[in-house]
C-alpha cells in the first residue's frame, strides 16, 4: 500500500469529506464541506470578536489576548487533537524574523495549560526549500526546548500521511495535490501561529495562508522526478496570472477544511516590503486572536494598511461564510486598532500580484 492508499483508508477527515461531496453531487474542489459549514452555521450573522494587544512581550500579549478564549476553545477542543501549525516554511537561520517566534508558541501553550488541555500538543510545519527538514528550522529558531517545557511533539508535517485533492491551475483546469491530513483531519485542532508580513503574491500574509500554503506536502526525501515540492503548484502555471491563481486555491483549500480554528498572529515584529521571506522589518507592537480566521486576517490586513480589495481570497472565505470580512461585522476587543495602523511599504511586484483585479475593475 503506498502513501495516498494509506491516507485515504486511515484519514477519517478525510472519509468524511470525499462522502459528503459524492453526496452533493459536486464538481472537484469539494465545496461547503463539513468542517467549514458547521463553522458557518455556529457562526450565524453574528458578530465576530477580535483580540487585539499591543506591547512588545510578544508571549504575554498572546497570552492575554487568549484568554478571552478560554471557554470557547475548550469546548470546540473537546477530545481533539490540537495541532499549532508554525509559520517557518524556509529552515535558514537569517530567515527566522519572517517566521514563529518560541515566545509566540510559548504564548500559546501557556494559554492551553491554564484552560485545562494536559494532553499532548502537536507543533508541525512542512518545510518547502533547499533546507527541507523542518527540524533544522526547529533548531535555528529556538523550539527544541518546547518539549522540555511543555506537553508538546514537534512534527515535520511533510512526514505525515496526505491524501490527493485537486486545485485549479491556470486556464482553470484541475491539477492533483496532495494535502497533508494533519490539517484537514476533523479530529484535529489546528491552531495558526502566524506571523503578519507582505506577500509576493497575494498582498499580505497571515493565519489562513499559513495553514492553506502549508497543507500540500513537499517530498523531500524522495529522490530524481518524485522529489517535488508540490506548495509550488498552488501559484498555477502562468506569470501572467499574478496572485489569480493563488488567491482561488488559498480559497480552495479552506473550503475543503485546511483553514484554522484558532488564529493567533504575531505583530510584534513584522515584515513589510518584499516579504514573505525577505523585506524589512516593522516594529508594530501588535498581537491579533480570533476563533475567525477571517476576521483576524481582514483586521491584520487593516492595520498593515492595505486596502481590502486587494486581499480577494479573504473576501471570497467570507463570501463562502467561513468568517466574518466587512469591519462592520467584527468587534474588535483590548486596543483601539485605529491608533495602530501602519501604511506599509508594499513587495515591489504589488503591479504584477493585483493586475487580473484590476481588468477585473474596467
Amino acid at each position: 500500500m503506498n502513501n495516498n492508499q494509506h491516507s485515504l483508508s486511515s484519514s477519517r477527515r478525510g472519509f468524511f469529506r470525499q462522502a459528503a461531496a459524492g453526496a452533493a453531487g459536486m464538481a472537484f474542489g469539494g465545496l461547503s464541506l463539513a468542517r467549514s459549514s458547521a463553522a458557518a452555521r455556529a457562526r450565524g450573522v453574528e458578530k465576530s470578536r477580535v483580540e487585539l494587544r499591543t506591547g512588545k512581550d510578544r508571549r504575554e500579549m498572546i497570552f492575554q489576548a487568549l484568554k478571552p478564549f478560554a471557554e470557547e476553545v475548550s469546548r470546540a477542543i473537546g477530545d481533539k487533537q490540537v495541532v499549532i501549525k508554525a509559520n517557518a516554511g524556509l529552515a535558514a537561520p537569517k530567515y527566522a524574523r519572517c517566521s514563529s517566534h518560541a515566545d509566540q508558541l510559548r504564548g500559546i501553550l501557556d494559554f492551553l495549560k491554564e484552560m485545562g488541555y494536559d494532553r499532548q500538543v502537536i507543533i508541525t510545519e512542512g518545510t518547502a526549500g533547499a533546507m527541507c527538514d523542518a527540524f533544522i528550522g526547529f533548531e535555528n529558531y529556538g523550539y527544541l526546548p518546547l518539549e522540555k517545557e511543555y506537553v508538546c511533539r514537534l512534527t515535520d508535517a511533510n512526514d505525515q500521511s496526505y491524501t490527493q485533492r485537486f486545485i485549479y491551475a491556470a486556464e482553470h483546469h484541475p491539477v492533483p495535490v496532495n494535502v497533508i491530513n494533519l490539517f484537514t483531519d476533523p479530529d484535529c485542532y489546528v491552531i495558526s501561529a502566524a506571523r503578519m508580513k507582505t506577500h509576493n503574491a497575494v498582498v499580505g500574509t497571515f493565519s489562513l495562508k499559513n495553514v492553506a500554503m502549508g497543507a500540500p506536502v513537499c517530498h523531500w526525501r524522495k529522490t530524481g522526478d518524485e522529489k517535488i515540492n508540490e506548495k509550488s503548484k498552488m501559484h498555477g502555471v502562468k506569470a501572467s496570472n499574478g496572485g489569480r491563481e493563488l488567491s482561488y486555491n488559498l480559497f480552495l483549500l479552506a473550503q475543503l477544511g485546511a483553514h484554522p480554528d484558532l488564529a493567533v498572529i504575531d505583530g510584534v515584529e513584522t515584515i513589510e516590503g518584499d516579504g514573505p521571506w525577505g523585506g524589512e522589518t516593522v516594529e508594530h507592537g501588535v498581537a491579533v486572536v480570533s476563533t475567525d480566521f477571517v476576521a483576524a486576517d481582514r483586521l491584520c490586513s487593516e492595520l498593515m494598511g492595505i486596502d481590502p480589495k486587494w486581499m480577494r481570497y479573504l473576501d471570497w472565505c467570507g463570501q463562502a461564510g467561513m468568517g466574518n470580512f466587512d469591519l462592520a461585522d467584527i468587534e474588535v476587543k483590548g486596543s483601539d486598532f485605529r491608533k495602530h495602523i501602519i501604511k506599509y511599504k508594499l513587495n515591489k511586484n504589488f503591479d504584477w500580484q493585483v493586475a487580473w483585479l484590476r481588468d477585473e475593475e474596467k
